[in-house]
């Protein structure tokens, strides 16, 4: 039995998809599991954690839920939450569909430490790590998919968005104190070393949507030091780089971290924020094409499109299924141009299930998939 066990581990570990992908052999064609390890009130509305909770701490993020719960009620609820908003079957259906890659968001309370001192740490819901543990080292491994893990959340926050868990709602105090950067350098550190070995793990994303008061200066000089630090150890997992979001484009970081060896250039390309104003055509003739010539031209490291999904504004509804998987199959064909590959955002959302089918979810690949209204 030992034997056999040996030689199934053996297969595994030279048939799963992750090494192709680091080497850029193979594309990422993934998606984000939003709402799991880091919750947004949007997505994830129908979920236990919000039960009874008033309207403001909505867009709060999950440092003021905790706030407003505590741990004697919020310990249960994310518990509850993280063990059925994704589990294997989610695996198992996603890859079923063709999909290589999940994008897996994670907060700087994750590891359980700050070595910088700080406490703010100990606001969030313990024990998040077993679950990541359980995606990187059994599920993901089982349905051969690999695994990217984004630091979605930074001490401090890095932009002041829900998503980032800010202390202050709207505030970013990331890169206005070093601690805070040190202590999402030892994050990063955490994550590779622990993860090192595992089959199914791509590597780690350094920071999601750097804004707000991140200035440009702090934010490469801790890519810098984060590369530096992980490659120390003989660490040449993906790393992800992300400008200031409103930033992403060719003109900045193209000359950023050239001699780094499996360093990915993130972007997030949504043809919605800037696109308040265009049409189904304009969308289709001067949105796609514009996001088409920027991959084009770039000239940096390999373009990773971290988040972009096909959901749109009410002046480009494509309403018509035709129109609907037309514009989406385009819009797909220019995002896997990138190098990279890409992640969609996101696998699923609270409505799912009780949208009325006709009002297509584009939030929800997993929605899009079932229903056949997108193909990977």
């Amino acid at each position: 039995m030992k034997i056999i066990f040996l030689c199934l581990m053996m297969t595994l570990v030279f048939s799963h998809i992750q090494p192709d992908i680091r080497s850029g052999k193979v594309k990422s064609k993934g998606v984000n599991l939003g709402g799991w390890l880091v919750v947004e009130h949007w997505m994830t509305s129908s979920s236990v954690i919000w039960e009874g909770v008033p309207e403001y701490y909505h867009g709060y993020g999950e440092y003021g839920l905790m706030s407003y719960l505590g741990h004697n009620v919020g310990d249960e609820r994310f518990e509850k939450h993280r063990s059925q908003w994704i589990t294997e079957q989610d695996i198992a259906e996603l890859a079923s569909y063709g999909i290589n890659t999940v994008r897996v968001s994670i907060g700087f309370w994750i590891a359980g430490f700050d070595k910088t001192g700080g406490s703010d740490w100990k606001v969030f819901a313990p024990n998040g790590l077993k679950y990541l543990d359980q995606l990187i080292k059994n599920w993901a491994v089982k349905h051969n998919v690999a695994v990217l893990v984004q630091i979605h959340a930074a001490k401090g926050s890095q932009n002041g968005l829900d998503h980032s868990a800010p202390p202050v709602p709207g505030q970013s105090y990331w890169a206005l104190y070093p601690e805070n950067v040190r202590n999402t350098v030892d994050l990063a550190v955490f994550l590779a070393e622990r993860y090192k070995q595992e089959i199914a793990f791509l590597g780690v994303g350094l920071l999601n949507e750097p804004s707000g008061t991140t200035d440009e200066a702090t934010l490469k000089q801790y890519y810098l030091t984060a590369i530096s630090e992980i490659r120390a150890t003989g660490n040449d997992c993906i790393l992800t780089v992300a400008p200031l979001l409103y930033e992403q484009d060719p003109d900045h970081f193209n000359d950023f971290a050239l001699k780094e060896t499996h360093v990915w250039q993130e972007w997030h390309k949504y043809l919605i924020w800037g696109y308040e104003d265009m049409n189904e055509d304009q969308i289709l003739n001067i949105g796609i094409p514009g996001v088409q010539h920027q991959l084009d031209i770039w000239k940096g490291n390999p373009i990773f499109i971290g988040e972009w999904s096909i959901a749109t504004t009410d002046n480009a509804p494509f309403a018509s299924e035709e129109s609907f998987k037309s514009f989406g199959n385009k819009y797909r064909d220019t995002i896997t141009s990138a190098k990279g590959g890409w992640t969609y955002w996101t696998w699923k959302t609270s409505y799912d299930e009780t949208q009325d089918i006709s009002q297509r979810n584009a939030w929800s690949l997993r929605q899009l998939l079932r229903n056949g209204w997108f193909a990977i």
